[in-house]
């Protein structure tokens, strides 16, 4: 019946591998400001189809190169976490609302890592693309490029909320 029809909801749980190995220390979960134990992230998870993202533990193969076109889910998760929404400064569309982008495109030879990813909006993926902007990455920073007919000076514009681990 009705529970099928429901749409699924993602949701992102951040923990460290130590705490879910040992049952010692707290998980914290988007949108929620108090931490939860390892014992309720066990009894959710159990539960629902939720999505712990494991620091400093094993992990998936985020690197896929040139001969796969679209990021796959780990990689979107992944890009999530970094880029927390869509880049383009000033854009506050979350990561839900966002489409991965090759910062050098696929087209042209640029693989489909995460180091040439990036979220993007709908809007702002058209734009970049469309318009021929370029993305640079500096200083875990994106610094969007406008197309000469748009800026003569090609002046980078410092984009939105990249953050990379030291």
């Amino acid at each position: 019946g009705a529970a099928t029809e429901l749409t699924p909801v993602t949701v992102i749980i951040r923990t460290d591998h130590d705490t879910l190995e040992t049952g010692i220390g707290a998980a914290t979960i988007d949108g929620i400001d108090e931490p939860i134990g390892p014992g309720a992230l066990r009894r959710l998870a159990a539960d629902a189809n939720l999505i712990p993202a494991v620091l400093r533990g094993p992990s998936q193969v985020l690197d896929l190169g040139t001969s796969t076109r679209l990021f796959s889910r780990g990689q979107k998760l992944a890009l999530a976490e970094r880029d927390g929404g869509c880049a383009w400064t000033g854009c506050t569309h979350p990561p839900s609302f966002t489409e991965a982008h090759h910062i050098r495109w696929w087209s042209r030879g640029g693989p489909t890592n995460l180091d040439n990813g990036i979220l993007l909006c709908p809007f702002h993926h058209h734009r970049i693309h469309d318009d021929h902007w370029t993305i640079t990455i500096q200083n875990g920073i994106p610094w969007f490029i406008p197309p000469s007919h748009i800026d003569r000076h090609q002046t980078p514009i410092r984009g939105g909320r990249i953050h990379l681990a030291a």
